[in-house]
C-alpha cells in the first residue's frame, strides 16, 4: 500500500513571513499602477510639451509670413503702382527689399509684369496668376503657395501673394522667398538637438527642417504622417523621420494657409527619459520595501525564537522539569510561559505526591508479599504436621510443590506491583528450573493477576507431570510451549517430545482435575490431551477477555 506523504504544518516564521508579502502585495500592486500611472503622466507631459512646440513653430512662421505680407501691403498702396506706372513701382519695390532676402514679383494672368530679382530691362516669363490660386485672389484673401521651382530664380521658392486692382485689372503682388528665409525659425525656438522640426507645404512636401534641409527639401513627409493630417488638423503620433527614426511626432495645420508644421522626439530617447524618473521612483519604493521586508524578517525571527523556546519549556515539562521564567519576552509568550511555569509546577507537585505514594504502595506490596510468605510457611508447616508421616511423604511433596508455583506466580506479581503479567514471563518463570529443554513462543499476551496465578498453577502441573512421568523425566525430552490468538481466543499448546512412551492413564489424578477445572472455571475455556506415543500434547483454549488480552 502506498503511504500517505503527511505535508509538515506551517511554522510560526512562515506564516508571519507570509502575513508580511500579504501587507508588501497591496504595495506591489500600488507600484505598479503608479508606475504605470507616472508612465502615462510623463508621456502626457512630453506631447503637451510636443503639442507646444508645434504651436510655437506655426507662431513663428505665421510671424515670418507676417514679415511678407506687411511689405506687400505696403507696396500695394504705391501711388506708382495705383498709376500703372510699373517701372517707377518697379524702382520703389527694389528699394523696400534691399535688405531683404526676398524680392517682389508683380503678374497679372498671362505674364509677369515686375520681378526685381531679375536685372532690369531683363524680358519677363510669361508665366501669368496660376489657375488654381486664381478664385482665392480674386476673393481678396492673402495666398501662400506650395514649395515650387521660380521660373527666374530656377530653384525652389515659396510665394506669399495678396490681390491688388490697377485701372480695375487684377493683379497678383507677390512676394518670393527661399525655403532657408524659414531656416532661422528653428534657431529660434531653441529646439533640442535631438529633436526634429519640419514645415511642409500643402502637398505635404518639406519647406523647411531643422536637420540636414537641403537633403530633405522637397522631399514629402512620412506615409502615416501624410494619413494622420489628413484625418485631422492637429494630433500626436507615433511615427517616424524621413531618416528612419522613430519618433513621438505632433503636428498642427494652419487653417489660413494650410502648411502643417511637424515636431517630433525620438521614442528612444523619450523612453529613456521616463523609464530613468520610473527607475528612481521605483529605486526608492524597492528600497524602503527592502527595509520593511527586513524589519519584518527581524520581527519574525524574534517571534519564532520566542515560540521555539516555549517547545523547550514544553519538553522541560515532559521530563518532570519545572519552567523558568525569562526576561525581556513578548507579552504573549510571557503570558504562555508563566501558564506553562504554573503547569509544571502542579506536576511536579503531584509528581512527588505520586512519588510518595507508590514509596507507601511499594512498603505494602513488600509487607503484603512477606505476610503471604509466612502464610505459605505456616501452611508448609501445618502440612509437614499433617502429611510427615513416611507413608504419606509424596503427598506432602506435591502439596509442597504446588505451594512453591503459587509462591512464584506471587513473586512475579509482586515484580509488577500486581499489574498485568506477560504470558510470557509466566511460562519462562514456569519452565525456568529446566532450562533450554523447555521453551515457549508466541504473540505479546497480557493477564490479569489472578488469571497469571492460576494458569501459572495449571503449567506447574504440567511441568511436574512432565518431570515425573514425560518428557523431563529423560535426559533428552523437551518440552515446548507455543501459543497463539485466532478468532477471539487464545489456543496454549503444550507439546512433550522425546521422553519415554506415553501411555494414556486409566484415571483422572489430581493434577488433571486441576487443570481441566482452572481452565473451565477459571476461564470458561476448554481443553483437552492426546496421548500419542511420541510424547504428550495438551490443547488449551481460553476466550479473550479483560483478564486475557492482546498486547
Amino acid at each position: 500500500m502506498r503511504k500517505t506523504r503527511i505535508k509538515p504544518a506551517p511554522t510560526v516564521r512562515r506564516r508571519l513571513l507570509l502575513m508580511a508579502v500579504s501587507l508588501i502585495a497591496p504595495a506591489l500592486v500600488f507600484m505598479g499602477l503608479l508606475v504605470q500611472t507616472e508612465y502615462d503622466n510623463s508621456r502626457r507631459r512630453f506631447e503637451e510639451q510636443l503639442v507646444a512646440m508645434t504651436r510655437a513653430l506655426a507662431v513663428a512662421t505665421d510671424r515670418q509670413i507676417a514679415q511678407g505680407t506687411a511689405t506687400l501691403q505696403a507696396l500695394a498702396v504705391s501711388p506708382a503702382l495705383a498709376e500703372g506706372d510699373f517701372p517707377a513701382f518697379a524702382r520703389q519695390a527694389r528699394a523696400a527689399t534691399a535688405q531683404r532676402d526676398g524680392w517682389i514679383v508683380l503678374m497679372d494672368e498671362q505674364r509677369q509684369v515686375v520681378n526685381t530679382h531679375a536685372p532690369p530691362g531683363t524680358p519677363l516669363p510669361m508665366v501669368g496668376i496660376p489657375e488654381r490660386g486664381l478664385p482665392a485672389l480674386q476673393s481678396g484673401r492673402t495666398l501662400v503657395s506650395n514649395l515650387y521651382i521660380g521660373p527666374v530664380a530656377d530653384r525652389p521658392i515659396i510665394v506669399i501673394a495678396l490681390p491688388v486692382r490697377v485701372k480695375g485689372k487684377l493683379y497678383a503682388l507677390g512676394y518670393v522667398q527661399e525655403p532657408r528665409a524659414f531656416q532661422s525659425i528653428f534657431n529660434a525656438q531653441k529646439l533640442p538637438a535631438s529633436w526634429t522640426g519640419t514645415i511642409v507645404d500643402r502637398e505635404a512636401a518639406v519647406v523647411a527642417r531643422s536637420k540636414e534641409a537641403d537633403k530633405y527639401l522637397g522631399r514629402h513627409a512620412s506615409r502615416d504622417m501624410r494619413t494622420a493630417m489628413k484625418k485631422a488638423e492637429q494630433g500626436v503620433i507615433q511615427s517616424k523621420t524621413l531618416d528612419g527614426t522613430p519618433t513621438l511626432s505632433s503636428f498642427a495645420r494652419s487653417p489660413a494657409y494650410g502648411w502643417a508644421f511637424i515636431v517630433g522626439v525620438p521614442r528612444a530617447e523619450l523612453e529613456g527619459t521616463i523609464f530613468k524618473s520610473l527607475a528612481l521612483l521605483s529605486a526608492a519604493f524597492l528600497t524602503l520595501l527592502a527595509l520593511g521586508v527586513t524589519a519584518a524578517i527581524m520581527v519574525s525571527r524574534r517571534i519564532s525564537r520566542e515560540v521555539v523556546s516555549l517547545m523547550g519549556d514544553a519538553a522541560a515539562i515532559g521530563r518532570g522539569g519545572v519552567v523558568q521564567e525569562r526576561p525581556r519576552d513578548l507579552f504573549e509568550t510571557a503570558e504562555v510561559r508563566g501558564a506553562l511555569r504554573e503547569v509544571s509546577q502542579a506536576l511536579a507537585e503531584r509528581e512527588n505526591e505520586r512519588q510518595a505514594a507508590d514509596n507507601r504502595q511499594q512498603l505494602m506490596i513488600n509487607e503484603l508479599n512477606h505476610r503471604v510468605k509466612n502464610t505459605l510457611a505456616t501452611v508448609q508447616s501445618l502440612a509437614w504436621q499433617s502429611l510427615g508421616r513416611k507413608h504419606d511423604r509424596a503427598l506432602f511433596d506435591a502439596f509442597a510443590d504446588r505451594l512453591a508455583a503459587l509462591s512464584r506466580a506471587h513473586d512475579l506479581l509482586t515484580r509488577r506491583v500486581w499489574e498485568n503479567a506477560e504470558l510470557e514471563d509466566v511460562i519462562t518463570q514456569t519452565l525456568e528450573p529446566y532450562g533450554s529443554r523447555a521453551r515457549g513462543e508466541g504473540p505479546e499476551v497480557h493477564l490479569a493477576p489472578n488469571a497469571a496465578v492460576t494458569l501459572s498453577m495449571v503449567l506447574h502441573e504440567l511441568a511436574t507431570n512432565a518431570a515425573k512421568y514425560g518428557a523431563l523425566s529423560s535426559h533428552d525430552g523437551v518440552v515446548e510451549v507455543r501459543w497463539s490468538v485466532e478468532g477471539g481466543r487464545l489456543k496454549i499448546l503444550w507439546r512433550e517430545r522425546g521422553g519415554p512412551v506415553v501411555q494414556k492413564p486409566a484415571g483422572t489424578g489430581f493434577g488433571s482435575r486441576l487443570i481441566e477445572s482452572s481452565i473451565l472455571r477459571e476461564f470458561g475455556g476448554e481443553t483437552f490431551a492426546e496421548y500419542s506415543p511420541k510424547g504428550l500434547e495438551r490443547v488449551m483454549i481460553l476466550p479473550l477477555s479483560d483478564r486475557v488480552s492482546l498486547g
